[in-house]
């Protein structure tokens, strides 16, 4: 593994008020000096993973082909869950083997190789791995040193997102995978397995006492309020309220379950 890309972007929970975020974006250019270290986002919800995940979603296929993408949201730190790098035809991820690389498994093809911590030489935090394992490991990476003695390939990975479920041949169960800054429900559904339904144009979605017929184009598409169903940016479906909160107005949680049918 040898690679000399030019950003690191960075996505953690650390905010901006401690130093956290500072001291790994320190040890980045003190290993890589040369490095650009570019913020997709510090501001993720303590400990949330699925919204980690969706903010390097909507963020990485944007970046330079050679970007190395850290992500850092990792209770499990210190732990037995593994650290780990993933290789795709265009990136490279770092971060922790906890479901931060769920869209990025789903999208991608990719090869994952665990980080071997006992081949640090200096003392590693056992409550900051992401100053002293996966911002140094990325830095290596932007400065194109060999890797093989820090890295061993792995085939099983965690993640969080499931198919929707089938119930019968025209009722699927979707499951409300985030809710965003602005309270839009994105839901485990995207545009391929639609497109693959035999009768995608006839669709149907009932949460709460709501029902949904049509897959709108835009916000503006419906009336100020008004609940409505549209593809989001990178194309999975999702429940809004045209200048509303969706979340709110329907008391909907990541999680919950809608119905969909065809």
């Amino acid at each position: 593994m040898h690679l000399k890309p030019a950003t690191i972007a960075v996505i953690t929970d650390f905010g901006t008020e401690d130093g956290y975020a500072g001291a790994m974006k320190g040890r980045m250019l003190s290993e890589c000096p040369d490095v650009r270290v570019i913020n997709i986002s510090h501001e993720i919800r303590p400990f949330d993973i699925r919204q980690a995940a969706f903010c390097l979603n909507n963020s990485y296929p944007f970046f330079p082909d050679k970007t190395v993408f850290v992500v850092v949201v990792d209770p499990g730190v210190g732990t037995t869950r593994r650290g780990v790098v993933i290789k795709t035809s265009q990136h490279y991820f770092v971060g922790p083997d906890n479901g931060v690389f769920s869209f990025v498994f789903q999208r991608e093809g990719f090869q994952a190789y665990e980080i071997n911590l006992q081949e640090f030489n200096e003392e590693i935090s056992p409550t900051f791995h992401g100053r002293d394992v996966f911002a140094r490991i990325a830095a290596w990476l932007a400065d194109g040193r060999s890797l093989d003695n820090y890295l061993q390939p792995i085939k099983t990975m965690a993640s969080f997102l499931r198919a929707p479920h089938k119930i019968n041949e025209n009722t699927y169960e979707l499951e409300i995978i985030h809710i965003d800054h602005f309270g839009n429900l994105i839901l485990n559904f995207d545009r391929q397995i639609w497109m693959s339904l035999q009768n995608h144009k006839n669709i149907h979605l009932q949460i709460k006492n709501i029902e949904l017929k049509t897959i709108k184009s835009t916000f503006g598409d419906v009336s100020k309020n008004e609940i409505a169903m549209l593809w989001d940016s990178s194309g999975y479906l999702q429940i809004s309220q045209n200048q509303g909160n969706a979340a709110k107005t329907l008391q909907s949680s990541v999680g919950d379950v809608v119905r969909l049918k065809i």
